[in-house]
């Protein structure tokens, strides 16, 4: 199952009250049906791929219009090959579009978001949760991008759901598709707290616990990549310095250096393979006086700048 279904199955089975049953059917039948005319009169169809949604969108109509619906199982053979589930209701549907003002008296469409049916915050919440069963998307955490999204087939609710989300401090986005308008959030703190804010608690606990991991993760990956870089630029680094002393040894021998320089190339000459912080650290042992890696890299650069001016006055490339 996926993350989104398994978050979808959580919604479901939050219980509701009435004004939230209203809310939650208003949202499902706004934003994801199709109103329909047949032999049978006005029909609403409704099409989910999830069964827990079905069922919840079912017991929900028998609760507060207690009207009988038919439910047809679509079996895919393509794709994913889930079920669609296809629920058509014909009863008393004028009645019901009109009471929760999706028509007028005159089967007009009515634009506007009833904001009487969204009075108290548990109910805007409703609405978000309903719209995101139907119509949204979360990624699981452990993959590459965070991103959670809800599709809107109008643009005059973008402005209202976003002032819903931006009152607990989140600020989504949307974009203009071919499939309608995508309400988008990107941010897995942001992610968390939706899913908090429409009750998937268990699941936005569980999108936190893999977010950390998947973070950790990363992070120690990102540790142990400097600390191969930060190796391997050592190497390089104390192989530079070798070659160095054994140009001077080559050219002018070591005879005429001064005893910081001298001490630095015995401590590199007897450690080839330690970092400055490392020949700092066995510096007293070795040489008999303590040296910082400061002092070293110091030395070490003085031999450099000696190569070079003998380079240059002996024409050596």
């Amino acid at each position: 199952m996926s993350y989104s279904s398994e978050v979808k199955k959580e919604l479901a089975n939050i219980e509701l009250n009435d004004c939230c049953s209203k809310a939650f059917l208003y949202g499902i039948i706004r934003y994801k049906s199709n109103i329909i005319l047949t032999s049978n009169g006005l029909g609403i169809e409704i099409v989910t791929m999830h069964n827990a949604v079905a069922r919840k969108i079912i017991a929900l109509f028998k609760k507060i219009y207690n009207v009988n619906l038919e439910i047809i199982v679509v079996k895919r053979e393509k794709l994913d090959k889930k079920n669609k589930y296809v629920i058509t209701l014909f009863d008393n549907c004028k009645d019901i579009l009109i009471d929760l003002k999706l028509i007028d008296a005159n089967f007009s469409q009515i634009d506007y978001i009833n904001k009487d049916l969204l009075k108290n915050d548990c109910c805007k919440r409703t609405l978000l949760r309903s719209i995101f069963m139907i119509q949204g998307s979360c990624n699981n955490p452990m993959t590459n991008n965070y991103h959670l999204e809800i599709v809107l087939n109008n643009e005059y609710d973008i402005a209202y759901i976003q002032e819903i989300l931006n009152e607990i401090g989140v600020f989504p986005k949307y974009i203009e598709r071919e499939k309608g308008f995508v309400l988008y959030l990107k941010k897995s703190e942001q992610i968390g707290d939706f899913l908090n804010y429409i009750g998937a608690v268990n699941s936005m606990l569980q999108f936190e616990d893999n977010r950390i991991k998947k973070d950790y993760n990363n992070y120690v990956n990102r540790i142990i990549n400097c600390d191969i870089a930060n190796e391997q630029k050592a190497i390089i680094s104390a192989q530079t310095q070798l070659n160095n002393i054994k140009f001077l040894t080559d050219n002018i021998g070591l005879v005429n250096l001064s005893d910081r320089l001298t001490d630095a190339i015995i401590l590199r000459t007897s450690y080839p393979d330690y970092s400055l912080n490392e020949l700092s650290s066995v510096s007293e042992e070795t040489i008999g006086r303590f040296i910082s890696k400061s002092g070293l890299s110091h030395c070490f650069k003085d031999i450099e700048i000696k190569c070079l001016e003998i380079k240059k006055n002996r024409n050596i490339k």
